[in-house]
């Protein structure tokens, strides 16, 4: 186990139940703690209920009840979890250029290179530590 991963909090959101499963699988082996939402309002929920709030939110754009583009305007519109990175998962490769912003660290395609994730995963937990 990772040291500097270790009890730290990703939130994934994700519509795809078995991107979504192996991605979180991938993690908690890695060390983190990872909370799922299915799409963007359960994500939203999370966020303002949970007892710890996460270092990162991976986030799928293309999802049912609320989309990530809504998820990321609420987002962005509350004054404690605007800075939270983001790591954006999709199949649009249109969403890069239309989305750039600060909260925004990367985006990646599906197929998710698993292992380019991790390393940028794992530069986020050590900025989130240090």
């Amino acid at each position: 186990m990772n040291m500097a991963s270790a009890r730290q909090t990703i939130l994934l959101v994700e519509d795809d139940f078995v991107l979504r499963t192996s991605l979180a699988e991938l993690l908690i082996k890695q060390g983190y703690q990872v909370e799922c939402a299915a799409h963007g309002m359960e994500a939203f929920q999370r966020l303002n209920t949970g007892t710890s709030k996460p270092f990162l939110i991976l986030l799928d754009m293309m999802m049912p009840y609320m989309d990530g583009r809504q998820f990321q305007s609420l987002k962005r519109a509350d004054p404690t979890l605007a800075d939270l990175p983001v790591i954006v998962i999709t199949a649009n490769g249109e969403y890069a250029a239309q989305n750039a912003r600060s909260d925004v660290r990367q985006t990646f395609y599906k197929p998710v290179n698993t292992a380019r994730l991790l390393k940028s995963i794992e530069a986020l937990a050590r900025e989130a530590t240090s």
